[in-house]
């Protein structure tokens, strides 16, 4: 992909907040929903559109999550560096004979 962010700019945006919050999706977000974000974002802060200052280092900030999450060697590679997903279980399920019976 042309232009696209080093893997070493993506801790440094996430100091700030997540990747995935600089786009407002979830970290279970499909390549559809990271793109219809980033569009929508895009639409709204481009720098031609506004002149702030503000809205342009959003943009930019805006352009590399999206850089980094529509690529999935990329977006492995900055998920491990999270951590774990909240929820996942990750493990087997524990049984314990009392919960299982039907009586």
């Amino acid at each position: 992909m042309a232009g696209a962010v080093p893997l070493a700019t993506a801790p440094a945006l996430a100091a700030a907040g997540s990747l995935y919050e600089a786009l407002r999706v979830g970290r279970a977000a499909t390549q559809v929903e990271i793109k219809v974000a980033y569009r929508a974002m895009a639409k709204r802060l481009h720098p031609d559109t506004s002149r702030s200052s503000r809205t342009a280092a959003a943009f930019l900030e805006i352009q590399r999550a999206y850089e980094t999450l529509s690529n999935p060697d990329a977006r492995a590679h900055y998920d491990r560096s999270l951590g774990p997903r909240p929820g996942a279980g990750g493990g087997m399920r524990v049984r314990r004979w009392e919960t299982d019976q039907c009586w």
